[in-house]
């Protein structure tokens, strides 16, 4: 039978591992976030500033890239520091939660926006979205409200434990499922809306920014699939009151703001958007998006919109499959 002290030693030994391990999912999080951005500031200038305008996805390429690059700096004394205050913590425990659900509705419109346009601004699609995106919503708004507050859970712990504690325990790990399943489902809507209309059109549009959209939606939901699924894992397989539950719960938020941002930026760059000559076919359609003057010149007459879509020889192709405004991205 164990004893007292070794009873506390074997509880300090897990939680010293499940807040390393913890912590270090936050830096791999973290180091992603920041640098991508790195990495993609040229493009941002590039295919973004030089040519901005004002339009809604503008504004929420501004708002999604630059607050899942500053939003999360708070959040680093959540992890790192300690904050022996209950009340910091209550803080600290709120603002978490504010700043992931409002980076996770901003990245929801911008893909409702990107798939409605994609089926040409069809109102049964946008019904679709808008009612998978409420009912999400309101799923994860249920399952939040119904659980108790981590804030408001004390973990009776055999040893003096100073910094923030993050522990869920099983009925709220619980509700945090049903809201992560919630959004899961919504991704995998947009996704196999995505599917079958790349399906559909791609024997008219060889390549270009069809076969962009359809790759950096097949990515985005691939890598959002796998974190989604891995942080539902860790909430029903740790141990209660256990810092482990939703470790992936950061890593997941950053991935997506950061694939979001990728996809607007891909979208505007002209070389990821030339057309392939489909074998037996005269087409030489191209669609491309811009908010400037476009980047390449289509050689024959051209259709253009006020939303910033071109699209070549629109009168040869089936009426299902032309797309004639996409909104300015």
């Amino acid at each position: 039978m164990s004893t007292p002290l070794e009873v506390a030693l074997a509880s300090a030994e897990y939680w010293v591992y499940a807040v390393r391990f913890n912590n270090a999912l936050v830096l791999v999080a973290y180091t992603t976030l920041y640098y991508d951005y790195l990495l993609t500031f040229s493009d941002e200038v590039e295919y973004f500033w030089k040519s901005a305008s004002l339009s809604i996805i503008s504004v929420l390429f501004v708002v999604n890239r630059y607050l899942g690059l500053l939003g999360p700096l708070p959040l680093l004394t959540e992890y790192f520091a300690n904050l022996p205050e209950h009340t910091y913590v209550d803080v600290h425990h709120t603002y978490h939660q504010a700043y992931a659900l409002a980076s996770q509705g901003i990245v929801a419109v911008m893909l409702v926006i990107r798939t409605y346009a994609l089926y040409n601004r069809s109102r049964r699609i946008l019904y679709l979205l808008v009612g998978t995106h409420v009912s999400g919503a309101l799923v994860c708004l249920v399952a939040v409200l119904l659980s108790v507050s981590p804030v408001n859970t004390i973990t009776p712990l055999p040893f003096t434990y100073a910094a923030c504690d993050l522990s869920l325990t099983n009925n709220q790990a619980n509700h945090l499922v049903i809201a992560w399943s919630a959004m899961l489902w919504f991704d995998t809507t947009i996704f196999t809306l995505t599917l079958v209309q790349a399906l559909r059109m791609r024997r008219h549009f060889p390549g270009g920014l069809l076969e962009v959209m359809f790759r950096d939606g097949t990515v985005y939901y691939g890598f959002m699939v796998a974190s989604n699924v891995s942080n539902i894992i860790t909430f029903l397989i740790t141990r209660t009151n256990s810092p482990l539950k939703g470790m992936d719960t950061t890593l997941t938020n950053v991935l997506s703001t950061t694939l979001t941002s990728r996809i607007i930026l891909n979208l505007r760059n002209p070389e990821l958007q030339k057309p392939r000559q489909s074998q037996g076919d005269d087409l030489t359609s191209i669609w491309y998006t811009t908010t400037a003057a476009p980047v390449t010149t289509a050689t024959t007459t051209t259709n253009t919109t006020t939303y910033g879509c071109a699209l070549t020889d629109a009168d040869t192709l089936p009426a299902e499959t032309q797309i004639s405004e996409v909104d300015r991205v």
